[in-house]
């Protein structure tokens, strides 16, 4: 059986930033009040978020990313795993579309 790390196709780099939600796509969350993702680590082709609230695998999720700059990128990735943390929140893998490639390399260059 194969780990989350064995199936990644890209190093995870670890961060600690906030991106804001634009949108989820899912029958268990149609709408959403403006919310938060504290980011814990990314790579080239994904994110791994913590979230306040649950979201469903395949649900397709967007993200703003905000630079020191002021600039905004967003992003956008399909939901691919999901797990309860013990203060309540839930850890959230993000494959990232193919789209969010160059957006989320230039985010990463730019922070580490």
């Amino acid at each position: 059986m194969s780990t989350q790390n064995e199936r990644r196709g890209a190093p995870r780099s670890p961060i600690a930033d906030t991106l804001f939600i634009e949108s989820v796509t899912s029958s268990q969350v149609s709408m959403l009040e403006p919310a938060t993702a504290n980011a814990i680590n990314a790579s080239h082709t994904g994110l791994q978020v913590e979230l306040d609230f649950a979201v469903l695998e395949g649900a397709e999720i967007a993200l703003w990313i905000h630079s020191d700059a002021g600039e905004r990128t967003l992003v956008s990735g399909a939901v691919r795993w999901t797990h309860p943390t013990e203060r309540d929140t839930f850890l959230v893998g993000i494959e990232l579309d193919a789209a969010s490639g160059p957006a989320i390399a230039s985010w990463l260059s730019g922070i580490q």
